[in-house]
């Protein structure tokens, strides 16, 4: 099938992001395009652009008319397309040569009405994965789609990233002079489908720059933005009340609530006297609906009066809330040092254990790189402990520690061993773990303590001088600690700081076999590249490296291990075996993360790696450096020809043997 797909293009003011925009559109793959220009009476050039490119384009079609905002230069495209399909491309981002060509292809396979692909945030010269970060195609019907779409996370409502069958805006239309008009608008297309398919290929360019609807300069512009909203969702609960969705109301509702007041919070800030009476008003309407709403909990429920005060009472209340919450705390930090509040950790040995391994893991989040290092030294203790049947191994949660070491304190005894996760939170990069850790540290200084391999790194400032000295003073004090570096420069860094036994060892995950996730027949190419403060690569670098995959192979994934969620330990090994699953169907692997690169090698894959802004990455390579498939590189020159070179890389039949490293570990920990 080749359909007429309509490219609807408002312009307004991007003089300088236009052209890359309509480059982006006119080199589309996909060919049969109808392509709907619309000046919005824009003071710059923009005008005289868009007609250049008609004239060498006929696909193109400009319309000139009088400003009218974003929702009006929609509809004025939308009145007059002519496809069978239709999407919407802001004028100052950029899509992906494909894009068009692969969400037609997902829909016709599919048979879904609309289309929808992932997309990355561009700011200040970096290119970024904010959503939520899914490998697999998502197909839902209608109502799981609008379920995903007021939950806004998995589906967000913009109508760009999208390909919609034209017939679903026959009698809708984005309401004019509105920011945020998509809220307003997107759930009646969703509410028309069968079924609505998501991928998760990268093909969307989202720019956010300063004087953008999505900027957010000054809170006068903020509370803009979310009165708007308010307006939009008020309007769509409203909309499946009628429909009598009845848990669609429900959700809408309990996500609505929050905008509401911030609307108001943010209104008195700007004297925005008519948009606070308006939101009251609302409130004040359907504050049973709120009250009776199982999914809003009794603290939210329990501010809509307070919201619906006068604005001297409004300040006065929340003035002495805070001095209230200041109390509480306060109160609550003489129950935990005199009354043992929330000392609910069970340490009771079982019958025929003497002893006690307690793992203190660190907060995981949503970094794969972390769970896996809990998940692997879990594995290694576990199952030790077969072999050393007098001990008894105890996990905690990072979230846990506080109450756990409470309880622990009643009952420590002194053949008891601590275990701490290893990683590369050492430092003064993470401060959340050197919290955690020193805690630990502190408590149980007269124990055996391990603290699983770990990449140090202080910063040489100020911060980094500061950490430091609170680490050596709380090294120092333990009676019997052991350190494992996880690389070369860390061991020598620590063996000058610490006074205390110091050993090299690899990253414990490297240490769990995966090779059972390797496939026979490999292909395509994944990128994993960071997007957080570790990562050098700019826009250009990381564009410029797709490219190159591109050139080399038809099957370019991109992916991460920061998954952008955060997800309970019961289901850590269900998302990392679907990880692991990834990288072992691969050709080859790019990434400058450190367990992007320790993902290839447990699955057999070969790698490139790439260096961060500290010695992490570079010094645990070479830990590997034996390991024929892992190439690191300084720079991306001749990048091309790397590809081609590890594309044909043999996996050496002798499998890397760490199993030193366990019984290392191992001897430390049932001394």
């Amino acid at each position: 099938m080749n359909e007429l797909i309509s490219v609807i293009v408002p312009i307004y003011n991007v003089e300088n992001y236009i052209e890359k925009c309509l480059k982006s559109i006119v080199d589309q793959t996909y060919r049969n395009l109808e392509i709907i220009l619309i000046d919005d009476e824009s003071p710059d050039k923009c005008g005289i652009i868009c007609d250049e490119y008609a004239k060498k384009d006929n696909r193109i079609k400009v319309i000139h008319k009088t400003n009218g905002g974003l929702s009006s230069a929609r509809n004025a495209a939308l009145d007059m397309i002519t496809g069978s399909w239709v999407t919407c491309i802001d004028s100052d981002d950029y899509v992906h040569p494909d894009m068009i060509k692969r969400l037609y292809e997902a829909a016709i396979k599919d048979n879904a009405q609309i289309s929808i692909c992932s997309h990355y945030e561009e700011f200040k010269d970096k290119l970024l994965i904010k959503d939520r970060v899914y490998d697999e195609v998502k197909i839902w019907d209608s109502h799981t789609a609008l379920i995903k779409l007021v939950e806004d996370e998995e589906v967000k409502n913009y109508a760009w990233g999208k390909l919609y069958k034209a017939e679903l805006f026959e009698g809708v239309r984005y309401p004019d002079g509105r920011n945020y008009e998509d809220i307003a608008t997107t759930y009646y297309l969703f509410d028309k489908v069968e079924r609505i398919v998501k991928i998760p290929d990268y093909l969307y360019f989202y720019l956010i720059r300063d004087g953008g609807i999505s900027f957010n300069s000054s809170t006068a512009t903020w509370h803009k933005g979310c009165h708007a909203t308010c307006i939009g969702q008020e309007e769509r609960a409203s909309y499946f009340k009628t429909k009598g969705y009845e848990d669609l109301y429900e959700l809408s509702m309990s996500k609505l609530l929050p905008y509401l007041y911030s609307d108001i919070r943010s209104g008195y800030i700007v004297s925005a006297e008519d948009d606070i009476k308006e939101t009251k008003l609302y409130l004040k309407n359907n504050a049973n609906e709120f009250y009776n709403n199982k999914l809003i909990s009794e603290k939210d429920k329990g501010l809509v009066n307070i919201y619906l005060l006068d604005e001297t009472a409004y300040k006065i209340y929340f003035k002495s809330k805070n001095a209230y919450l200041n109390c509480v705390k306060n109160i609550r930090k003489i129950r935990k040092k005199f009354c043992h509040y929330n000392n609910i950790f069970d340490f009771t040995l079982a019958k025929g254990k003497t002893k006690r391994i307690i793992y203190f893991e660190l907060p995981c989040f949503d970094n794969l790189g972390d769970h896996a290092i809990a998940y692997a030294t879990e594995n290694i203790i576990e199952s030790k402990c077969k072999e050393h049947s007098d001990y008894q191994l105890f996990i905690i949660d990072g979230w846990g520690t506080d109450r756990a070491i409470n309880s622990l304190k009643k009952c420590i005894r002194a053949g008891d061993v601590i275990v701490c996760q290893g990683g590369g939170n050492f430092g003064n990069l993470y401060e959340f773990a050197e919290v955690f850790r020193r805690k630990v540290l502190n408590e149980f200084r007269n124990n055996r303590i391990i603290i699983m391999p770990q990449t140090l790194f202080y910063s040489n400032d100020e911060q980094g001088k500061k950490e430091l000295v609170a680490d050596i003073k709380t090294i120092n004090a333990c009676n019997n600690i052991t350190i494992f570096a996880r690389d070369a420069k860390s061991y020598e860094l620590m063996k000058g700081y610490f006074d205390c036994r110091i050993e090299q060892l690899h990253d414990v995950v490297s240490l769990y076999d995966a090779t059972n996730y390797g496939a026979t027949n490999r292909e395509g190419i994944i990128v994993c590249l960071r997007s957080d403060k570790e990562s050098t690569l700019c826009t250009k670098d990381k564009l410029s490296i797709l490219a190159i995959c591109e050139q080399c192979s038809d099957n370019v994934f991109v992916t991460d291990t920061c998954v952008q969620y955060d997800f309970e330990s019961k289901i850590r090994f269900t998302i990392l075996e679907k990880k692991f699953k990834l990288f072992g169907k691969s050709q080859l692997v790019i990434t400058d993360r450190l367990h992007g690169m320790i993902f290839s090698i447990i699955t057999e894959t070969p790698c490139i790696v790439i260096g961060n802004n500290h010695h992490k990455v570079y010094e645990t390579y070479k830990t590997f450096a034996s390991c024929s498939y892992i190439k690191y590189v300084k720079s991306l020159e001749n990048l091309n020809v790397i590809i081609h070179d590890m594309m044909k890389c043999k996996i050496d039949e002798r499998k890397l043997d760490l199993s030193g490293d366990i019984e290392v570990i191992a001897n430390s920990i049932f001394d």
